[in-house]
């Protein structure tokens, strides 16, 4: 009987501390198709090129090469975030959980550059992040990019990708933030506060010209 109730809580351990369903990135697969992340069952009901990952909506955007109106081509298509949940958990590195993702493909469907976004996270995870990326890759280089304000950039170079994890310090001073009082009557200004947001990004080494600091909006902009 004690040994039935021990492997009875056993299996309730296992079965709590099972990670719900996302992306893994470590050893990612650089030459995913689309449809592994984006698919029919996921398009939006309301709006083409649109789709709906658990609280993500992701938008299609075919992106040209900026020449004269008329004779603009075609050079990737831009998989980019719109919205998304901080209690979602769309990928992972290890036990390191993240929020949302973006990708980029050429306009025949070959993947150049995959990211995640860790909505919130503290200087100590980020840390522990980069260490945990420095024993498995080697030190990275760090350097600094901006976009309205300084970011930080690590950056490893491997055989066959580019890994790139950017830490930017957000607030939401911009933001009206509403709380109520303990009777539900009173609305009032909610605390503001400023956080850090993580990007990872796995680029593939052969698009890596056409990737880097090439990006104009959305998370994929700090790919620096």
């Amino acid at each position: 009987m004690i040994k039935q109730y021990r492997l009875l809580l056993l299996a309730l351990l296992l079965i709590g501390c099972k990670k719900e369903p996302a992306i893994e990135l470590e050893d990612f697969n650089l030459n995913s198709k689309v449809s592994t992340f984006v698919s029919d069952k996921n398009k939006y009901k309301t709006y083409t090129n649109y789709y709906q990952i658990k609280s993500e909506i992701i938008g299609a955007d075919t992106v040209s090469d900026g020449e004269l109106i008329g004779s603009e081509q075609p050079i990737r298509i831009d998989y980019k975030q719109q919205m998304f949940s901080y209690e979602d958990v769309i990928a992972r590195f290890g036990d390191f959980e993240f929020n949302a993702i973006n990708f980029a493909t050429t306009v025949t469907g070959k993947l150049m550059v995959f990211n995640a976004v860790a909505g919130k996270i503290s200087l100590k995870e980020t840390q522990s992040f980069v260490q945990l990326f420095n024993d498995k890759y080697g030190k990275a280089a760090k350097t600094k990019g901006e976009f309205i304000k300084p970011f930080d950039i690590h950056t490893w170079q491997l055989k066959d990708r580019i890994i790139k994890y950017c830490v930017v310090s957000e607030d939401d001073s911009n933001a009206l933030k509403v709380g109520t009082d303990k009777n539900q009557h009173t609305v009032k200004q909610g605390k503001k506060e400023t956080y850090l947001k993580a990007f990872i990004y796995i680029i593939k080494k052969e698009y890596a010209d056409q990737v880097i600091g090439q990006m104009s909006s959305g998370d994929l902009l700090y790919c620096d």
